[in-house]
């Protein structure tokens, strides 16, 4: 790989696992240091482990990115640590099923806050030093349920399709800063939450599989990959647009057969 991003500072929200974890690694290996936030910053600690047993360089930082006043610190942090921030790839995020007439305001307010608040509040801390420093590249995680909808997640994907609207203004309003804003979208991709929500019974690996006309989920590396792209100066005229990595699930509208 070359080191398309060498001498770059990079923040990745959600870093401790997942599609996070992956991020962090592939932005590492391109040449980043990293800054790895997580709720707490002992669990990010693997991560950074990881990433410089593979030669890069890493730290591990803790915020709720859902409150303004961890956010203000965090970056005042990273920039004291390893400079203004280049790169921010806003990936943290929940997923707690319910259906709507059972929902809770908790669970309204929960999707709402990790989901969108931490991409406001952290887009906003990012590019204030992407401003003063000549500009930068922000990456937010939505999904396709932003675009399609699925019982039971109406949290979800309303949190999601204003990821995409959030994409589209912060583009345009920071464009002339030579900030650029774009959306990774994945679909079903096979990490410990899918895990998770497949063994509670919220769904079935196989008929997930079934329905993607690739006949397979996607890794975390086959979102870290997009990512490192459309943050990278290779995708320097891409800005506001929201790139679907979904094996084909969002242009599939017909029936699998087994």
């Amino acid at each position: 790989m070359t080191q398309s991003l060498a001498g770059k500072i990079a923040v990745v929200t959600g870093a401790s696992r997942g599609i996070g974890k992956s991020i962090a690694l592939e932005l590492a290996l391109a040449g980043a240091r990293v800054a790895c936030m997580a709720t707490r910053p002992e669990n990010a600690a693997q991560i950074v482990v990881d990433i410089e047993a593979a030669g890069g360089e890493a730290l591990a930082v803790g915020a709720q990115v859902e409150v303004g006043e961890d956010v203000t610190r965090v970056f005042s942090e990273i920039a004291e640590s390893l400079g203004p921030v280049d790169i921010l790839v806003n990936n943290a995020g929940i997923s707690r099923p319910m259906l709507t007439m059972e929902m809770t305001e908790e669970n309204w307010d929960l999707h709402m806050d990790v989901n969108c608040k931490s991409i406001f509040l952290c887009s906003q801390a990012a590019a204030r030093q992407m401003k003063a420093n000549g500009g930068g590249s922000i990456v937010n995680i939505g999904s396709i349920l932003g675009r399609n909808a699925f019982p039971a997640t109406l949290g979800y994907c309303a949190s999601k399709a204003a990821v995409d609207q959030m994409t589209r203004v912060m583009a345009i309003e920071w464009a002339r800063f030579a900030i650029r804003v774009n959306c990774v979208a994945p679909g079903y991709i096979r990490t410990e939450m899918i895990d998770q929500l497949a063994a509670e019974g919220k769904l079935e690996l196989g008929d997930l599989e079934r329905r993607t006309p690739q006949r397979r989920l996607g890794s975390g590396e086959d979102v870290a990959k997009a990512v490192r792209f459309v943050a990278s100066e290779d995708a320097g005229f891409m800005t506001g647009e929201t790139m679907v990595l979904d094996g084909g699930w969002t242009a599939f509208g017909y029936y699998q057969p087994r």
